[in-house]
């Protein structure tokens, strides 16, 4: 009976796991905020945090510790200079040897080349068919958050801006278009969308938000048919 208590507890484990989501927050207002993380975890990657500056930080004795730390730094530069040189010389000499033994492999490979060229179109258009099939799939596993799309447009004159603002309004459609059609798309509620011209402005204002999310279960699907599609090239590859 503890057995079998010690298998549930692994099973629900593992599925507890791979429900788990891993999560991308992209927010750009005044500066650019991402977020990144898995389940309940969730870590700001940009802005870094700022390290606080100390009056400790600056005493003699650890001044006399950051000197100790260059010297030392400078001593292994320099033992690493000395070993490259002695390394490059050792390579130019096995340079030598090798295209020796290159050219006489090139003459005996001759006679394969054509097997080889076949081998390595079948290669390649097998791999385009399956990136073909296998990239939507893999983003229709996307779960992502509208949030905000808001740009003010600027130009040159009030004509360019007036261009700007209609070709940048089609590519908001469109990626919101693609977003719907390609990803699990959930527009948020009170989600901003706003495109508009400023004719006084100098420079064209960003403002968004977005979130994706992904199940790791999906990151392990995908994984699991591209083995099985490098399993098959080898098989294929071994029975030519």
């Amino acid at each position: 009976m503890i057995a079998l208590y010690i298998l549930l507890g692994i099973v629900l484990f593992f599925a507890l796991l791979f429900s788990m989501k891993i999560k991308v927050y992209v927010r750009l207002t005044d500066e650019l905020r991402l977020r990144a993380g898995f389940g309940p975890v969730l870590l700001t990657l940009v802005p870094k945090k700022k390290k606080a500056v100390r009056a400790s930080d600056f005493t003699w004795k650890k001044h006399q510790k950051r000197l100790k730390k260059d010297a030392e730094a400078r001593r292994k530069k320099a033992e690493k200079a000395s070993a490259k040189a002695a390394a490059k010389a050792d390579k130019d000499k096995k340079k030598a040897e090798a295209a020796r033994l290159a050219e006489a492999a090139q003459k005996a490979a001759e006679d394969t080349d054509a097997d080889h060229d076949s081998n390595k179109l079948e290669t390649i258009l097998s791999l385009v068919s399956f990136a073909l099939e296998e990239i939507p799939r893999f983003v229709s596993y996307f779960e992502t958050d509208f949030r905000m799309l808001s740009v003010t447009v600027c130009g040159k004159d009030a004509a360019d801006t007036a261009v700007k603002t209609g070709q940048i309004s089609a590519a908001a459609s469109l990626l919101l278009e693609l977003l719907r059609n390609k990803t699990r798309l959930h527009i948020a509620r009170g989600a901003l969308i706003d495109v508009q011209p400023d004719f006084t402005g100098e420079k064209t204002r960003f403002e968004v938000d977005f979130r994706f999310r992904l199940r790791l279960f999906s990151v392990i699907r995908v994984g699991w048919h591209t083995l099985l599609w490098f399993v098959k090239q080898k098989i294929a590859e071994s029975r030519a």
